[in-house]
């Protein structure tokens, strides 16, 4: 199959940083309401993208190239929108959309210039087919097809693809369908994979808090640390000597340095330094890092970034989150910003005066992290050992955790991208798990799919099984436990589902996928 590599996960199709996507329609360019109402321009697009060719069938897949440079990238795609007559119908769709985005993404990125953010050029597509498509009475087969196909056409052109859901039930059967396949992930080795599988473990038991760094946002074209420091030195307009003078310094010294500059401009009407970063860092998609980690299932979450990407793709993945401190508490899951937020800009921590402040003021919030080093398994995802933030963290964590490391893989584990033999001299008391020998682009694409196994090992739903439309696709077992269940509901008398523990078993029942209370035989 070669390196290419499906992922799955949660999320909003119109939401996701991808290079392009698949966007359902048929051959008069009907497209659903919501596509529209969430792709503002998108009416203007089509109006003045009418193909001859699309139209009469000679081809299924048409590029909006006119889409601006910097966004994802729309592909119509033919699918039947009046019903289909078998499964099979939807590949060739599927296949044309995945050939004729490739190629389309190569010549974008060849005129654009410059180094690609990412090894693999990434599709999205949506579970298409199952609505008005007609193929809703038979989603698991729809989903095990378009899995195959989507992995046969991703090796054959180059890309990775990306198949975004919005149900849990398709979600979790994806999941289990991939999971009977132990090549799916091919490109980690086995030790990856047994870290993967030790970290399930944790996620599982409700025990695993994602700590993630700016490294989770880059996905979503967001600057590092460097980057983002570059960028606002760029627009302080500095000389070339203040600019080389600012290199050699650290970055909190530099943060400080930049905001005098904006003081005093501020002062004269320019933003402030604050504003500043917030304009920098705020985005409005969110890339496979967050999706993934917000499809893992954790009640808690922890983050240094400000940006609002990690929300978004909570809230598209069905898992909506108070933030803490600044936002309110109607949410059971919650997301601990601990050096600010956009919605905030006063509240971003950067500079070494802000850190002083930090510690001062925000004891409380140190006191949560500490709590959560006590008795959960914290995952650190998106740090560098060179990073300021992450060494202020770890202090924090060297004095929370006992000097024994608690079970065989301790209370945390740090994703790193690259590998060092004196990394774990820094950190004793970190499960470092690199991803490569070296960083960079490639070390980032495997972080990505060491995350989509991780979630895929994590999901342990089972929504699916008592659920119309996905008998056709379940294993042999699998369809007899189904009977087996189906045939208790229609045995219960009244009194019995009643009951106290008839109560409980209608309950589970729904948790496998039974869409209303058994109806009962007297």
């Amino acid at each position: 199959m070669g390196e290419s590599h499906v992922f799955v996960t949660r999320g909003s199709l119109t939401n996701f940083a991808c290079d392009a996507w698949l966007l359902p329609t048929d051959r008069t360019y009907s497209i659903a309401g919501y596509w529209r109402e969430a792709l503002p321009g998108l009416e203007a697009v089509l109006a003045s993208s009418r193909d001859v060719d699309f139209s009469s069938g000679a081809k299924l897949a048409q590029p909006l190239d006119s889409w601006p440079a910097g966004e994802p990238m729309p592909v119509l795609t033919a699918v039947p929108y009046y019903g289909i007559s078998s499964v099979e119908d939807l590949v060739p769709p599927l296949r044309e959309f995945v050939r004729v985005a490739a190629e389309q993404v190569g010549r974008r990125q060849r005129a654009a210039g410059g180094k690609p953010s990412r090894p693999v050029p990434l599709l999205a597509m949506p579970l298409f087919g199952t609505s008005g498509g007609g193929a809703g009475l038979v989603r698991g087969d729809v989903i095990q097809r378009l899995l195959q196909e989507a992995r046969r056409a991703a090796a054959e052109s180059g890309v990775d693809v990306a198949l975004i859901l919005t149900n849990d039930k398709d979600f979790a059967f994806a999941q289990e369908l991939r999971k009977r396949q132990p090549d799916w992930w091919k490109p980690l080795d086995r030790e990856l994979q047994d870290h993967a599988a030790r970290l399930a473990a944790h996620a599982r038991d409700g025990k695993l808090v994602p700590f993630m760094g700016a490294g989770v946002s880059m996905s979503a074209g967001a600057p590092s640390w460097d980057e983002l420091l570059a960028r606002l030195a760029t627009a302080a307009q500095l000389s070339g000597d203040e600019s080389e003078s600012l290199k050699k310094r650290g970055h909190l010294d530099q943060a400080g340095i930049l905001r005098s500059i904006y003081e005093e401009r501020s002062d004269a009407g320019g933003r402030s330094f604050n504003q500043a970063i917030a304009d920098l860092v705020e985005l409005k998609r969110y890339g496979l890092a967050p999706a993934l980690l917000a499809s893992l299932g954790s009640r808690e979450a922890i983050t240094l970034n400000y940006d609002e990407l990690f929300e978004f793709a909570s809230a598209d993945a069905g898992v909506p989150r108070s933030v803490i401190p600044d936002g309110g508490g109607e949410n059971d899951d919650w997301l601990l910003k601990l050096h600010g937020s956009v919605t905030n800009p006063d509240s971003i921590v950067l500079t070494r005066d802000d850190y002083l402040g930090f510690n001062a003021s925000r004891n409380a919030l140190s006191a949560l992290v500490k709590a959560t080093l006590m008795t959960q398994h914290i995952l650190f995802v998106g740090f560098g050992l060179a990073d300021d933030h992450f060494h202020e963290i770890l202090h924090d964590v060297k004095r929370a955790l006992p000097p024994e490391p608690r079970g065989k893989d301790g209370s945390a584990t740090a994703l790193m991208l690259s590998a060092d033999p004196l990394d774990r001299r820094m950190v004793s008391q970190l499960n470092l798990v690199p991803m490569n020998e070296e960083s960079g682009t490639a070390a980032g694409r495997t972080l990505e799919i060491f995350l989509d196994l991780l979630v895929a090992l994590s999901t342990d739903s089972h929504s699916y099984l008592l659920a119309e439309g996905y008998e056709g696709a379940l294993t042999e077992s699998e369809r007899s436990l189904r009977e087996t269940l189906l045939d208790l509901t229609k045995r219960l008398t009244d009194d019995e589902a009643q009951s106290s523990g008839g109560v409980r078993l209608q309950e589970m029942l729904a948790e496998l996928g039974a869409s209303a209370p058994s109806s009962c035989t007297p």
